[in-house]
Parts: C-alpha cells; sequence; structure tokens
C-alpha cells in the first residue's frame, strides 16, 4: 500500500512539474479546449440531428469569425491593462465607410484601406484619450462608442443601406464574396480563412515581437514597464490601433455577409467579445493571454450561443446564461490571482 502511495505521490509530482512547465496562459487554455469539448459533446449528444449537420457548423464558424476578429483586437487592449468598450460602434462605422465609397464608385480595393485606416484612426483616437489626456479606458472608450455610433447615424442619416447602391455588379460580387463567399459556393466561408490568417499573423506579433513582448510588460506592471525603459504610451497606443484594425476588418466581412450597413449594428459585440477572450483564459486585469485563449473562447461563444438556439431558449435567457457564465469565469480569475499572492 506505501509502495502505492509513493509511486502515486510520484506521479502527481511529475504532472505538477509538467504542468508548472507549462506557462499561465497555456493551463487556461488547456483547461477551456476541456470546456469547449465538453459544450460541444453535450449539445453534439442533446441535439444530435441538428447541431453535427454540415450547415450548422458552417453557421457556427461564421458565428466564431465575429467574435474571434473584434476579440483578437480587444486581447491586445486586455493584455495590455485596458479595455476597448468602442469595438462594436467602430465596426459599424468602418461597415458604413466601406459601403458608402463604394456606392460613390471606388474600387474596392482603396476602399477597404480607407476604411482600414480608419479603423486604426480610431484605435489612436482611444489611445490619444487615455494615454496622453488620462482618461480611464472604460470611460475613455465608452465616449469614443457614442462618437462613432453617432458618427454613423450621421452619414447614413439613422439609416440602414444595402449593397444595392453599388453601381458596379462585379464591385457587388467581389464585395459578397469577402463576407458570404464559400469555397467551391458550399464549402469553408472565405470569412473564417481570413479570421484564421489574420489570427495567425496576430498570435506571433503578440508572442514573438519585441512590442508583444512590451504589450505584456505593460500590463503585468504599468510602473515596472516604463522603469525599465519601455515607450508605454507608445506600446498600449498600438495595442488600441490592433483593436481599432480589427474591428474594422470585423466591419467590411459582416458588412458584406449580410448585405447592408447599419448604423446600430454591432451594438454589445464589444461585451461578447470581451467575454470570449476571458473565457478563453485572457486575462481581464493584464499581463497575461495569447489569441489562442481567443479563438478557444470565440468558439465556446460560439457554440454555446448556436446549441441555446437549436435547444429553444430565447434570446433574453441566453444572456442571462452567458452574464452567469461570464461572472463564474472572472470570479474564478480573481480567487486564483488572490491564491497566487
Amino acid at each position: 500500500m506505501m509502495k502505492f502511495m509513493k509511486r502515486a505521490v510520484k506521479a502527481d509530482d511529475g504532472e505538477v512539474k509538467v504542468l508548472s512547465h507549462i506557462s499561465a496562459s497555456g493551463r487556461k487554455a488547456l483547461f477551456s479546449g476541456v470546456a469547449l469539448i465538453l459544450l460541444f459533446s453535450f449539445f453534439a449528444i442533446t441535439k444530435k440531428g441538428l447541431f453535427l449537420s454540415t450547415g450548422n457548423l458552417i453557421n457556427i464558424a461564421q458565428q466564431v469569425v465575429t467574435y474571434a476578429i473584434i476579440g483578437y483586437g480587444l486581447t491586445f487592449c486586455l493584455v495590455s491593462g485596458g479595455t476597448d468598450l468602442s469595438a462594436g460602434a467602430s465596426m459599424a462605422l468602418s461597415g458604413i465607410i466601406v459601403l458608402t465609397l463604394l456606392s460613390m464608385g471606388i474600387p474596392w480595393p482603396i476602399a477597404f484601406i480607407a476604411s482600414l485606416i480608419f479603423g486604426i484612426l480610431m484605435g489612436i483616437l482611444n489611445g490619444f484619450s487615455i494615454e496622453v489626456l488620462g482618461v480611464v479606458p472604460f470611460i475613455a472608450t465608452l465616449g469614443t462608442q457614442w462618437v462613432f455610433r453617432g458618427l454613423a447615424n450621421v452619414i447614413v442619416d439613422g439609416k440602414p443601406i444595402y449593397t444595392n447602391v453599388i453601381a458596379s455588379q462585379s464591385t457587388q460580387d467581389i464585395f459578397y464574396l469577402f463576407g458570404a463567399g464559400k469555397i467551391g459556393g458550399t464549402g469553408l466561408p472565405y470569412s473564417v480563412i481570413i479570421a484564421l490568417v489574420y489570427g495567425i499573423i496576430l498570435y506571433f506579433v503578440l508572442a514573438k515581437t519585441r512590442i508583444g513582448r512590451e504589450i505584456y510588460a505593460c500590463g503585468s506592471n504599468l510602473e515596472a514597464a516604463k522603469l525599465s525603459g519601455i515607450n508605454t504610451v507608445r506600446t498600449r497606443m498600438f495595442a488600441y490601433c490592433v483593436s481599432g484594425f480589427s474591428a474594422a476588418i470585423c466591419g467590411i466581412l459582416v458588412t458584406s455577409r449580410i448585405s447592408s450597413a447599419q448604423p446600430m449594428a454591432g451594438q454589445g459585440y464589444e461585451l461578447e467579445a470581451i467575454a470570449a477572450s476571458v473565457l478563453g483564459g485572457v486575462s481581464n486585469s493584464g499581463g497575461e493571454g495569447t489569441i489562442i485563449n481567443t479563438i478557444i473562447g470565440a468558439l465556446m461563444m460560439g457554440v454555446l450561443r448556436n446549441g441555446l438556439n437549436l435547444s429553444g431558449v430565447n434570446s433574453f435567457i441566453q444572456q442571462v446564461i452567458i452574464g452567469f457564465i461570464l461572472v463564474g469565469a472572472v470570479a474564478l480569475e480573481v480567487y486564483r490571482h488572490k491564491k497566487q499572492s
């Protein structure tokens, strides 16, 4: 019996040593991945005929694109110790800008680039408000959310505009492909491929570059980062620019997918993207988290939303469920930090 117990202790020690070599973000990704598998399995069993159909899985993938792309940008903000509540409004404004430019006959590459640059400018405005004017991120991005939402309404007089305002049919067809087109007409949506490629690029930027390491340093301890010579203003402004750029990409894809740009589009998207990031393991207090965490969290949100829809749960109850899950995830995060300290 004693020999068995000693072996068990050795096995436990080995497991602890293995886990200790995995970063905090990696451990969270591992646990979140297990939760995702359990969630997927639950709906696959309870809604077998519907959930696992090809059409439904593609539908989940398209839903995840929105959470993931906005979540990528918010991951940069959260890891740097900030947040961005204007992401949903930025998405709506970017969609209106690209469709307005296309309706004026401007070539689609130029319209796309202009919309993306505008996304970066929105990020610069957020970064300037926070890093230069000294407004706390929550208030600053709440204020710019109203600015961006107001501008979106002003440009289109509060009304949606549709892709049929584009004079060229070929431009309409090309624009439609980005958000709603699929490989071979019925395969994987192009928007999923765009989200994956963009996620891989941002993963390497955050994990493997100097600016990425500086973002982690700012989120872990801002004062220590300043003392070590990091230009914290430039670094955190870069994080907000990534968030604005990501929202602009999402705005283009969503406008393409639903064939219209609406000034009230994207309401609450930033909160759902934050929820996805936190569920995946990105720390809401800064310094921890990767793009992989965000992708796992976005998948969890997509599977959960889809499974609840198939189960006939109305959208209001879904908000209650997701809200409790988010509070639970943050509470676990707070408990873990207290335990570590």
